[in-house]
């Protein structure tokens, strides 16, 4: 079914075309300037490659650009910007398809439900048969897909603060018991699949069981206007993620754990709880109508095969990164807060991407009318 994404490239998808003309503004003021990506270096007009990325807002983006960008520009001499877009990918390369000005060449770390429905509409390009092949060289087969590789792999966990309630819950089970753990909630604003897949673990579906589970829309509802009702902000973004633990304006609720583990950095007492939770990488992808995809592919290569940056990068944001040989540079303390250290991987659940690419309208539309209230 991903397969059939160019029959579907411009699908009107509900929810994720609202706000339109608002996201046309956000990604950022570069001009393509007609590279043919094959040069060395120079587009036909003899000009550096400029590539745009699109990422998450910090400190997401200021690790890309140290750890990474710096560095292979250093190596290439290219022009790389960044600019900041968190949550928004798939609804601004929409506004842009659309508008017919592609200003963005590479997705930072797309979310997995973002990647799926993005590729599945034409959005995000498919990689290259002799970059794919490269790749595959140096990443596990499960780390590269047909539009990119995996990256900014995290989980979706239990985070709460100990000294804002009696007792903080240990899965996600009892995160979504408001009577037995009261407490002001929070969770991700713009990510469905996300808040669909833990309703229902808190409903009994296994964590083995979740990855082919069609999930059940009354019941995860259900569950989900239960967890609002407790109250607190929802996040839409890494940062705001972070700030409403920080300043106390929730006591629990679902966090990324890079962030999470960051906050507890300020909040020793924010306990953090990996079980019942989601197993999410993001990806690097390419988009669909680059001028300048061969240099984004280059990019992309490049992290794939430079695992010491790569660990670099996972250090500072503590998100796992798919090049084995990354581990070799990260310590054993940071190591155990990556979700693919074996102790916290077999606590989490993968979600059904392909389930919601193929209900992907529908969900979004009952979900904005879920935020509405």
């Amino acid at each position: 079914m991903i397969h059939t994404r160019h029959q579907r490239r411009l699908r009107a998808t509900g929810a994720l075309a609202i706000g339109t003309a608002l996201v046309l503004g956000i990604a950022g003021c570069a001009t393509n300037d007609g590279g043919d990506g094959g040069n060395g270096g120079n587009d036909a007009g003899g000009e550096t490659p400029s590539l745009v990325i699109a990422s998450w807002g910090d400190p997401f983006t200021s690790a890309t650009m140290e750890h990474l960008v710096e560095p292979f520009v250093e190596e290439t001499g290219y022009d790389v910007q960044i600019v900041d877009a968190p949550g928004k990918y798939v609804a601004s390369l929409q506004a842009q398809a659309q508008a017919d000005n592609i200003e963005w060449d590479l997705l930072d770390s797309t979310s997995g439900p973002d990647a799926y429905v993005a590729y599945d509409q034409g959005l995000i390009a498919k990689m290259p048969d002799d970059v794919k092949k490269r790749i595959l060289e140096v990443l596990p087969e499960s780390a590269v897909t047909d539009f990119g590789i995996a990256w900014s792999i995290l989980g979706y966990i239990t985070a709460c603060n100990a000294d804002s309630v009696e007792a903080c819950p240990t899965n996600t089970t009892e995160l979504f018991d408001t009577a037995s753990f009261p407490g002001a909630r929070t969770s991700i604003s713009t990510s469905p699949l996300v808040n669909l897949s833990m309703a229902e673990l808190a409903s009994g579906v296994s964590i083995d069981e979740l990855s082919t589970h069609e999930i059940d829309l009354d019941r995860a509802f259900a569950k989900l206007e239960e967890f609002q009702a407790a109250g607190g902000t929802w996040w839409s973004s890494g940062d705001q993620n972070m700030q409403v633990f920080a300043t106390n304006e929730v006591d629990m609720g679902i966090s990324y754990s890079g962030r999470a583990y960051s906050v507890a950095k300020e909040l020793p007492n924010l306990e953090i709880a990996w079980d019942q939770g989601l197993y999410n990488p993001g990806f690097w992808n390419v988009v669909e109508g680059s001028e300048h995809t061969a240099e984004a592919w280059e990019f992309i290569e490049w992290i794939s095969t430079h695992p010491e940056a790569a660990a670099n990068w996972a250090v500072a944001l503590g998100y796992s990164v798919p090049n084995p040989e990354s581990f070799d540079f990260i310590s054993e303390d940071v190591a155990k807060t990556l979700s693919d250290y074996p102790a916290n991987r077999e606590l989490l659940a993968v979600m059904n991407y392909d389930w919601y690419v193929e209900n992907a309208d529908d969900v979004n539309t009952r979900w904005q009318e879920f935020l509405r209230g």
